[in-house]
C-alpha cells in the first residue's frame, strides 16, 4: 500500500508592528530596537535600556550616538516603519555589522605622509540666555539668486546646510548655517521678518587668503 505524506506550507513570519520597533537583525538574534523620531522626521534607534521621551529632548542615547551630549533631539514615534528615513549608523549597529574602515596615513615615495582631514561636526547650542533650544536636523541651504552660497571661511562654493530651532519660556526662533567642507557654523536669533542677530560662531580653520 502506498503511503502519502501531506506537507503543510510554512506561513511567513508576521511583519513587525509598525512604529514600535525596528526588525531585529538575523545575525544578532537580539530583540528589536525601539524607534524614535527627530523633529525633522529622521528615524533613529534607541540604545538598550533607554526610554523614548514624549517630547523632543537631547538626553537620549542612540545606537549611532551613545553620548547624549552629541545626539540629536528625539521623541517617541508610533508611525509606520520607514527604512529610507532611518539612520544608517543605527541600522549598522543593530545588525552587528562591522564599523567602516578608518582612513590611514599613506606613505608616498619622496613625499610627506598624507594625513586624512577629519573635522568634527560642531554641536548646536542647547540654550540662549537661559532659554532651552530644540533644533531640527540639518537640511540643504536654500539657494537664492541674489545670495552667494560660498562659505565665507573656506570659500567652498556650497550650498551649505541650515537648521531651524525653537526656544521656550519665552518663545523664540533661531537659524543656524554650517559649511560641510570646513564645518564653520554661525547661529542667529530670528528677530521678526528676516532680521537675524548673530549669537554664536564656530570659527573653523579655513583657507589662507
Amino acid at each position: 500500500m502506498e503511503h502519502r505524506h501531506t506537507v503543510t506550507p510554512t506561513e511567513p513570519a508576521a511583519p513587525p508592528r509598525p512604529g514600535t520597533a525596528a526588525p531585529a537583525a538575523a545575525s544578532t538574534g537580539g530583540p528589536a530596537a525601539v524607534v524614535v523620531r527627530t523633529p525633522a522626521g529622521a528615524l533613529h534607534l534607541l540604545a538598550p535600556g533607554a526610554t523614548p521621551p514624549p517630547l523632543p529632548v537631547f538626553t537620549v542615547p542612540l545606537l549611532c550616538c551613545t553620548d547624549p551630549e552629541q545626539a540629536p533631539a528625539v521623541r517617541a514615534y508610533d508611525g509606520p516603519w520607514n527604512g529610507p528615513k532611518t539612520c544608517r549608523a543605527c541600522l549598522r549597529v543593530s545588525r552587528g555589522d562591522p564599523a567602516p574602515q578608518q582612513a590611514v596615513l599613506e606613505e608616498l615615495p619622496g613625499a610627506e605622509p598624507i594625513e586624512p582631514v577629519e573635522r568634527r561636526i560642531p554641536a548646536l547650542p542647547r540654550e540662549h540666555r537661559g532659554r532651552p533650544l530644540v533644533w531640527c536636523d540639518w537640511q540643504p541651504q536654500l539657494v537664492l539668486s541674489h545670495y552667494s552660497t560660498a562659505c565665507e571661511n573656506c570659500e567652498d562654493p556650497g550650498p551649505g546646510l541650515m537648521a531651524s530651532g525653537r526656544g521656550s519660556e519665552p518663545p523664540g526662533r533661531y537659524m543656524a548655517f554650517r559649511c560641510p567642507a570646513c564645518q564653520h557654523m554661525t547661529v542667529y536669533e530670528h528677530r521678526g521678518s528676516w532680521d537675524l542677530d548673530l549669537i554664536y560662531e564656530n570659527r573653523a580653520p579655513g583657507r589662507r587668503r
